[in-house]
């Protein structure tokens, strides 16, 4: 019965929010309302996550802050607060929170994945991996993590290896359709371009539609020799005329000069905008032709 009524104080207090249109500003406030002095650090937790789903950041933010206010040992308030920074693109403060939570909690693996996020948007690899290592052994069921990995792989050149991690994080997150494209990333840049082709696919299956995919897509398309296919991926990620450019540079890539010619001739009579790009590489790929 306690748990029915905290469910609809929390509802209560969403809609007072969501209607009232509270300020950031005055709800930082000290002030607290009748129904605010109920509320425990965890229900106010629990509203910020209700209002994060709702990808209200901001006001997510401010209730997580206040469920700190209350219990400042709230491991949990403190880790969503910081994920809630990371979206924000706040990233040292994000970088903060998780690691005061692991500081408070060694054995806290999704404040070590945390840590390694934040580090990943720092473009900092080797501390990334540090301690995407720390979170998986202690949780090897982290998805993310996992996928992350993967990708740290890829750029140390070990594809081997992040295939078998976003296979991996596939297995945990089966609906996450961004883990075939990274799945798909992997095999292209192995040579697997046919298994590259299906991972792709199966993104968009998932409903995963980033114009990365298409045009991932459409390279490893190419590299099959399937270059209509090819054409008609890359077209989905821009418009025609970058389609052509972006054929006429596979051509290029794999020595066929004459039709990179052409397609970057297409490029520019669909869109004479595009001249700057396609036009350099229209010159490119005319020189090598004259070199061959």
């Amino acid at each position: 019965m306690k748990n029915l009524s905290d469910s609809l104080l929390i509802w209560v207090m969403l809609l007072i929010i969501l209607c009232m249109g509270l300020s950031a500003c005055a709800s930082k406030q000290s002030g607290s309302n009748h129904l605010g002095d109920k509320m425990s650090s965890s229900e106010y937790e629990k509203l910020g996550d209700v209002l994060m789903a709702r990808e209200n950041l901001e006001m997510a933010l401010i209730q997580y802050n206040r469920s700190l206010d209350i219990d400042p040992d709230n491991h949990s308030a403190r880790y969503k607060k910081g994920l809630v920074l990371l979206n924000q693109d706040k990233i040292r403060e994000a970088l903060e929170e998780f690691k005061a939570v692991a500081g408070e909690d060694p054995e806290n693996a999704p404040a070590y994945e945390g840590i390694s996020r934040a580090y990943m948007r720092m473009r900092n690899q080797d501390q990334a991996q540090l301690y995407l290592l720390k979170a998986l052994r202690l949780e090897p069921d982290l998805w993310r993590s996992r996928a992350n990995l993967g990708k740290i792989f890829d750029r140390q050149g070990k594809h081997s290896q992040a295939v078998d991690e976003h296979l991996r994080a596939i297995e945990l997150n089966p609906g996450e359709g961004s883990l075939y494209n990274n799945l798909g990333v992997s095999y292209n840049l192995s040579g697997e371009f046919n298994q590259a082709v299906k991972a792709f696919q199966k993104a968009l299956v998932k409903g995963f539609h980033d114009p990365a995919v298409y045009n991932n897509l459409g390279l490893a398309l190419s590299k099959t020799g399937r270059y209509s296919a090819a054409l008609e991926a890359f077209a989905k990620a821009g418009s025609e005329a970058q389609a052509y450019n972006n054929l006429g540079c596979v051509y290029m890539s794999q020595g066929r000069y004459r039709e990179a010619v052409s397609a970057f001739e297409t490029a520019i009579k669909l869109d004479p905008s595009f001249y700057v790009t396609a036009g350099e590489n229209l010159k490119k790929a005319r020189l090598a032709m004259g070199a061959i």
